[in-house]
């Protein structure tokens, strides 16, 4: 038997790291960044405008690619503050050694954005897989 060949995928949208993108049933979401290079400098993986109506139930994978020498640190801001901050120590024994899957709830009509930031000026390369919940409106 021949093996198929893959074909042009039915989803009608792309895979972008500025939108969270719905599933079909509407109740979840999904979002990529791919990897991006990080240095020294604050680098912005996944930026969303306004996520929407109703508040969210964030579930996010980060994705290191070094396994030994260098600090990278996350920063998960709502609305433009720091909501959440973590150090990945990859070098040491002061902070997260590996990465960690990371919950949080988003309220309704905010901005997201998840960036990183290395300890030194050599660039590595980082991302985010994300997925999530709208939480339902209870009366």
């Amino acid at each position: 038997m021949a093996i198929p060949s893959p074909t042009i995928p039915s989803a009608s949208n792309a895979v972008t790291a500025v939108r969270l993108n719905p599933t079909e049933n509407n109740r979840a979401f999904y979002i990529y960044s791919g990897l991006i290079a990080a240095d020294n400098t604050e680098t912005t993986v996944i930026s969303v405008n306004d996520i929407g109506k109703r508040d969210i139930l964030f579930c996010m994978n980060p994705m290191l690619t070094v396994e030994s020498g260098d600090n990278m640190s996350m920063k998960v801001k709502s609305n433009g503050s720091v909501v959440y901050q973590t150090l990945y120590d990859q070098g040491g024994d002061n902070g997260i050694s590996w990465p960690m899957t990371v919950h949080l709830i988003l309220p309704a009509n905010s901005s997201l954005e998840v960036t990183f930031t290395n300890s030194d000026a050599s660039s590595h390369e980082v991302g985010i897989a994300a997925y999530g919940y709208y939480m339902e409106k209870f009366q």
